[in-house]
């Protein structure tokens, strides 16, 4: 793991994948929003965009106006909890970590979550920064990437082996190891909200081959 580029990239809620994905570059996903829906009802509805408070927003993007996400109308719900979170979510995204990093740790956090919207909003975003298909491919596949091994392991033990912080260490330095920690950490809370609300994938988003790979720990998944 080389990618000792770009920081400081905004992306995440604050800049939401609909802003990346345009209307066809990547064909929409018909019935996406419905089948996302069957599987995981809808708790928790977002705030129609016409209703949104827009400088609840302004932690993350003064003064532009974000578009329509269900994630952000989500947060419109509470609006303590918003301006907490995504205060934590700029620093995440402005960080000490290299975005190529971030954001093929967010999509292996995505995958192993079960969480369709995370996943499809982070490889937009990932193409925008130069993740190549390739290594999606190796994200979706469970490939022997550090970065996927480092991700397991959080989710698995709360924790990484001395073998695996140590190969971290190569490329990153003290603060760029806490800060892809807690972006892991981060985005898999991110994940337990999208699942547990029913968060539906927003109407221009394709599903970018998403195939979630059962676990027993995911069992409970609810009926639609």
């Amino acid at each position: 793991m080389s990618e000792q580029s770009e920081h400081g990239q905004h992306d995440g809620p604050g800049e939401t994948a609909t802003e990346h994905s345009g209307h066809g570059e990547h064909g929409l996903h018909h019935g996406t929003a419905a089948d996302t829906a069957a599987e995981n009802a809808v708790r928790i509805a977002p705030v129609p965009y016409d209703d949104w408070d827009h400088e609840l927003f302004s932690v993350i993007n003064h003064p532009r106006k974000l578009p329509q996400a269900n994630v952000l109308g989500i947060f419109q719900r509470h609006p303590a909890l918003a301006r907490a979170f995504l205060t934590f979510n700029m620093h995440l995204n402005t960080s000490t970590l290299p975005v190529r990093v971030r954001e093929l740790a967010v999509m292996r956090v995505a995958w192993r979550r079960g969480s369709r919207y995370e996943w499809a909003s982070h490889v937009l975003i990932g193409r925008k920064v130069g993740v190549t298909e390739a290594e999606i491919e190796e994200v979706r596949t469970n490939a022997d990437t550090l970065l996927n091994r480092a991700v397991d392991e959080l989710d698995t033990d709360s924790g990484l082996s001395d073998a695996t912080y140590a190969a971290l260490a190569v490329d990153l330095d003290e603060r760029q190891l806490m800060d892809l920690v807690f972006t892991i950490g981060a985005y898999t809370m991110l994940t337990m909200a999208l699942n547990t609300f029913g968060v539906e994938l927003d109407p221009v988003i394709s599903e970018e081959n998403f195939s979630f790979p059962k676990r027993e720990w995911y069992s409970h998944k609810r009926e639609g």
